[in-house]
């Protein structure tokens, strides 16, 4: 059975691939915005000091009435060292995470200090892990937020560090991963993103402070919500996990917002077809089989990690690594065991925090009903033809070329998989070359059109 493999290719990225980034022009600047960084356990993680100087002023260390002495004196003297301004929130139970903090220093900043704090009154606001920096300047973000007139931006994300092999993993993770921004602008991460401040206040207002996913949960309410969302590829580095086991524990909880996104959520997702058939069918709901499948069908996992290979080098050629070679089982190990533990890690922060992490808003503001019915339909039709793709290997007859009698089944999958992203990326190509051809065109005739109407009147 085909079907649960489908899990390890997310033929999405080949459209990510041709879909070209707006430019950012460098000349527009905006200096109205704040830079908050939430931090509360240790200041030990508030590794970006050296970085955040620079917008001294403007960076606001957010933080909760529930700390050691220790770290508030700690936290002062890096305040008071940099220029920077401390917001204590008050919280009634000791369950920390930054959208809560978020939450509160937006929407009641003047009854926990007493006070307006002048800086948080600024047009925009971005939101930054302690461990983030950004060598792009931030006026520049803020400038092409003004100049498109955002609402919400997701922004580059990438590792900072590529020392050790799972470093260096994650760097090939993530940079394949932000270019799906660039059709799927609202995928907020939680490193870094900014908006307006007007409009992150509406959208924190509606979320449901579940730490697990809370990032990505911020553009899936703007986009619900009708904000306008885009993506500036302004690149920020972020630490990463240097080990596998630390690894591992970190997509826990990355599993766990994708669970709570995926399935709990899923009627936020119903408004991006292929984006909701890919996790919530093919992550989630196929679990089971691909236990059954590993099990029953081992011999073709080498042509499942040949074909895997092929594509990532393909698609990603401009950050080809060795590493590439260890990648498919990378994301095999992901795909297979890691939904698992998110499921797991999922229920037991519902029975610790008793918050679902339920999504409020069910539809899109503006979208149209019968858009809204033609995506349901979609993937419906979708789901029922990757159910019947095992047919494909008996209409074309590759079944009984009866070539390598062992691997038989696994080389009909490498030749289906092979077939599809060969007539995919040519189909792009095609489309690519047409679309250059005719705006080439179309600009000569209308500037000879032009000449000659201006040749006629003289």
């Amino acid at each position: 059975m085909l079907t649960p493999w489908l899990t390890l290719f997310d033929f999405r990225s080949l459209f990510f691939n041709f879909k070209k980034l707006k430019r950012i022009d460098r000349r527009y600047k905006c200096n109205d915005f704040v830079i908050l960084i939430p931090i509360f356990n240790n200041v030990k993680y508030l590794t970006n000091i050296s970085f955040l100087k620079k917008y001294s002023r403007k960076v606001v260390l957010c933080t909760t009435n529930l700390e050691t002495e220790k770290f508030y004196k700690d936290l002062e003297k890096i305040a008071k060292e940099n220029k920077f301004q401390i917001i204590k929130t008050i919280f009634e139970d000791n369950v920390k995470n930054p959208w809560k903090i978020y939450h509160k220093t937006l929407l009641a900043h003047d009854y926990v200090l007493g006070k307006t704090l002048d800086v948080l009154e600024a047009k925009y606001v971005i939101y930054l892990d302690a461990d983030t920096t950004c060598k792009t300047n931030l006026s520049i973000l803020c400038g092409a937020m003004e100049k498109e007139d955002y609402d919400l931006v997701s922004v580059k994300v990438i590792p900072s560090k590529k020392k050790t092999i799972t470093e260096n993993l994650q760097y090939i993770e993530y940079q394949v991963a932000m270019k799906s921004r660039r059709v799927y602008p609202w995928l907020t991460s939680g490193a870094a993103m900014a908006g307006k401040r007007d409009s992150l206040i509406q959208i924190m207002d509606k979320h449901s402070l579940f730490f697990n996913g809370g990032d990505i949960e911020i553009g899936k309410i703007a986009n619900m919500s009708g904000l306008k969302i885009g993506h500036v590829p302004v690149t920020f580095y972020t630490d990463v996990p240097e080990t596998f086991p630390k690894l591992v524990k970190q997509r826990f909880s990355w599993f766990c917002g994708a669970f709570r996104h995926s399935i709990i959520n899923m009627h936020t997702n119903l408004f991006n077809p292929m984006y909701a058939v890919y996790f919530i069918f093919l992550i989630f709901l196929m679990l089971p089989f691909k236990i059954m499948e590993l099990l029953l069908q081992w011999e073709i996992i080498p042509f499942l990690m040949l074909f895997y290979l092929i594509v990532m080098y393909v698609l990603n050629w401009e950050i080809r690594s060795r590493y590439m070679l260890l990648f498919p089982f990378y994301s095999l190990f992901q795909v297979i065991v890691m939904p698992w533990c998110g499921i797991h890690r999922y229920i037991k922060t519902v029975m610790m925090t008793k918050n679902f992490g339920f999504i409020k808003t069910f539809y899109k503001k503006g979208y149209s009903v019968n858009k809204y019915m033609t995506n349901i339909s979609f993937i419906i039709l979708l789901i029922v033809l990757i159910f019947n793709m095992g047919e494909i290997s008996d209409i074309t007859g590759i079944s009984k070329l009866g070539i390598f009698n062992i691997y038989n089944e696994g080389l009909e999958v490498f030749l289906i998989l092979m077939t599809t992203f060969i007539l995919l990326i040519g189909g792009f190509i095609i489309k690519d070359k047409m679309s250059k051809l005719i705006k080439f065109f179309t600009r000569k005739i209308v500037r000879n059109y032009i000449f000659i109407n201006t040749k006629r009147k003289r």
